[in-house]
């Protein structure tokens, strides 16, 4: 396929992959990137596009993917950058008041490192990341009513979890 040919096929839907892109992680120049890279991509595949019965539905799709490796690349150098702060905020109290705070920590990374995908990432954008419903649905294009009853549901599946781990503790 010719350059030519390749652009009158996947150009007349850029501005709606761009328009996705921007709306899922707002920021134009990421947005602007991973339209780079799913034109990478579809340049890639270019002699097996003809086969394909919607280029642009394929487009989308990769752009939606490509979006979500970004959110999730974003969202662990984010909670590392938590993490730092919230440690060197610690180094005040006394070394056994670090200690619990270190213990709770991971006890709270295992159980939303426990729960399963849909849940996890939801709740980590609301708890860790600090996102509110609006947001999180804008970056993962859930409704926000769907959004509210998972992380409702993962709370009381991480309760019960911590009941069973600490049978002396209640929530």
């Amino acid at each position: 396929m010719k350059s030519s040919d390749f652009k009158l096929l996947v150009m007349p839907f850029s501005s709606r992959l761009f328009r996705m892109a921007y709306r899922l992680l707002n920021s134009r120049e990421e947005a602007e990137d991973i339209v780079q890279e799913v034109y990478m991509k579809l340049w890639g595949m270019r002699n097996e596009l003809p086969g394909y019965d919607n280029i642009e539905a394929l487009s989308v799709r990769i752009t939606r993917n490509l979006c979500l490796d970004q959110l999730r690349r974003r969202k662990v150098s984010q909670a590392a950058l938590k993490n730092e702060r919230s440690l060197a905020e610690d180094d005040t109290d006394n070394p056994e008041h670090r200690l619990v705070k270190e213990e709770q920590k991971e006890v709270i990374h295992t159980l939303i490192a426990s729960l399963p995908e849909p849940q996890r990432s939801l709740v980590h954008l609301r708890h860790l990341e600090g996102k509110d419903y609006e947001e999180i649905s804008q970056m993962v294009n859930m409704n926000v009513n769907a959004i509210r009853v998972s992380i409702s549901r993962a709370r009381k599946q991480m309760r019960e979890m911590l009941e069973k781990k600490y049978s002396s503790w209640k929530a």
